[in-house]
């Protein structure tokens, strides 16, 4: 993309800026304090030599830039995490939440129930997520035990409980539940209990201790010294959970804390969540070390896009552990990033949080070892299967796509190490190309991928696979022995039989359907023929919507083509206002086609 007429009409105002293709693809959201600042600065990178990969394909992928203005930076963070979750494109750094993690819920009834889940699916407030599952049975354990509270699936009301509908369980005559079903305790009063209870996971754990010893010496002052007895039982078993948790402090307010780990491949986050001093939740996700190493600020942008949305608010400060000590933390005019301080209490619980992410990354890397082994033991399987002269760590897999001759298209796609690797898969299109010429397209096709890489030096694969028959793979074979590449591998894999070809053998060779060996060769050539069909069908689809729009009088291929660049689609077009259709055609051309949908 090149810097056009719309770059000097970029805001110097905060909001969200999209990357956009030709056919309407967002390409990457982000966020930005100035749009104008943050956009041209993208220019300015790819100027350097040093400029990742990432960031150079996506301005060169890119056909325009549109915008969003926001009142302030928080909106517009807001808006890029809602519009990141509709587009989900490709250029963004994507974070995988590592787990399902609990949730302790406090249900929509009459009488509410304490529930252990791990999703949203009851009517509910919900506390969490927390750290473990133990966590969360404890808390059921102590406030089932301090309260009362019913666990029973009973749909209580106080219109039944007062006509007598309900019979009580065996937790009411053990005296481990305050039966409200049976009218032992009020409505008004397991009410009250409840509320204490949410004060409680909402943190305010000072305000329900003093009110507990009020409510002590009240009873002392009335002489109910049974009363006063479980108060003090109760309020001694608070303070000892309470001593048992984390906490820092009630000064340190409500912050957000994420330590950050990296290793050869991955990196981890685990973030916790501190209200009133205490941490209510805790989340981990996963992404590219690479992403991490290259593009720290967009990768802590991204975390704290996640917090958002999981905790659907964010304290003012975040604290970053594991943050290059080279660079600066990023500034924002909504919150604060800021190192951990180094009180005793705060380093003890980043300690923890580092601890927790330190785990996780070392299961990771044992996990991805044991993935790599499984790998290395299958493709050293194919190399003895296949006879091959190396193990083919790099296999490459070719398809083509059209119907009936029409819009014929290639695709290649790309295993490293057993792996896709989908940075590295490409398309090609077959303009001129006689109708049905499949065996050309795949001639075609391997001398421009194959020239090209032997003329830039690029790594060539140590297996070609050809989707096709004995036809399609001669045709390849022509096009390497040409290039002088004759001694690369090559085969083609035949669907329905699954019959493997290979040059100058007349019979196909069969590997057993049951072999490892089969089935990731099968996953190369389902690779290849879903990303040649994908592709074919949004050419057919351009076709067709062009050939749609140049049958309105007054659009020709020109006008059909920016059309297609600005809506995408035929219902895009059909829904467009008129004022929308004449920033595009003008207003005579724009009536014309606005009438002939909607007229």
């Amino acid at each position: 993309m090149e810097l056009g007429s719309w770059a000097d009409k970029l805001p110097d105002l905060p909001g969200v800026y999209k990357f956009m293709r030709a056919q309407g693809e967002v390409l990457y959201v982000g966020k930005a304090r100035s749009l104008r600042r943050r956009v041209l600065s993208y220019f300015q990178r790819i100027k350097d030599p040093r400029c990742d990969y990432k960031t150079r394909l996506l301005v060169q992928s890119a056909h325009h830039v549109e915008w969003i203005v926001t009142e302030s930076e928080w909106d517009a963070l807001l808006l890029e995490n809602n519009l990141i979750k509709s587009y989900q494109p490709r250029y963004n750094v994507l974070l995988k939440d590592g787990k399902t993690y609990p949730y302790l819920c406090i249900t929509e009834e009459p009488y509410p129930r304490l529930l252990f889940l791990r999703q949203k699916v009851v009517a509910g407030r919900y506390y969490g997520p927390f750290p473990g599952g133990w966590m969360v049975r404890t808390l059921l354990d102590l406030f089932r035990g301090l309260y009362g509270v019913r666990d029973c699936d009973l749909a209580l009301t106080p219109e039944g409980v007062a006509a007598g509908r309900y019979r009580a369980c065996v937790r009411a005559y053990m005296g481990t539940c305050t039966a409200p079903c049976i009218g032992r305790q009020s409505h008004a009063e397991y009410v009250d209990t409840i509320a204490e209870i949410q004060a409680l996971l909402e943190g305010r754990w000072e305000e329900v201790l003093h009110r507990i010893e009020a409510e002590i010496q009240e009873a002392v002052a009335e002489l109910a010294f049974e009363r006063a007895h479980e108060l003090k039982k109760r309020l001694e078993q608070l303070r000892e959970y309470q001593q048992r948790s984390l906490v820092i402090d009630e000064a340190y307010g409500d912050a957000e804390v994420v330590s950050i780990l990296s290793g050869e491949r991955v990196a981890v986050v685990h973030h916790f969540a501190m209200e009133g001093g205490r941490i209510v939740a805790s989340h981990v996700w996963q992404f590219g070390a690479k992403e991490w190493e290259e593009r720290p600020e967009e990768v802590l942008e991204a975390i704290t896009r996640q917090i958002l949305a999981e905790r659907g608010r964010l304290a003012p400060s975040i604290y970053v552990d594991g943050w290059p000590a080279e660079l600066p933390l990023p500034e924002s005019t909504e919150w604060s990033y800021l190192l951990p301080p180094s009180e005793e209490a705060w380093q003890k619980l980043i300690h923890i949080c580092r601890s927790t992410a330190w785990t996780l990354l070392q299961e990771k890397h044992r996990f991805l070892e044991k993935k790599l082994l499984k790998s290395r033991s299958v493709l050293e399987e194919m190399q003895k299967v296949l006879n091959l002269p190396h193990l083919p760590s790099r296999i490459e897999c070719i398809d083509n796509s059209h119907i009936q001759g029409a819009h014929l298209v290639s695709s290649v796609v790309v295993f490293v190490e057993g792996e896709p690797r989908r940075s590295e898969y490409r398309r090609y299109v077959h303009e001129d190309l006689q109708v049905g010429d499949d065996f050309e397209a795949m001639r075609r096709v391997v001398r421009r991928r194959y020239e090209k890489r032997v003329r830039e030096g690029l790594p060539l694969p140590d297996l070609l696979l050809i989707d096709g028959g004995k036809g399609q793979l001669q045709a390849a074979k022509e096009v390497l022995d040409a290039l002088g590449l004759g001694h690369l591998p090559v085969f083609a894999l035949a669907k329905k039989k699954e019959e493997l070809f290979r040059p100058g053998l007349a019979e196909p060779l069969y590997i057993d359907r049951r072999s490892p060996v089969l089935r990731l060769l099968q996953a190369l050539r389902d690779e290849a023929h879903r990303t040649a069909v994908g592709f074919h069908r949004q050419r057919r689809d351009a076709a067709v919507l062009k050939t749609q729009l140049m049958h309105v009088p007054g659009i020709g291929p020109v006008l059909a083509e920016k059309l297609l660049a600005r809506f995408g689609s035929v219902e895009a077009l059909r829904q467009a206002s008129l004022d929308e259709l004449k920033a595009v055609l003008g207003s005579r051309r724009a009536e014309t086609l606005y009438q002939y949908f909607h007229g």
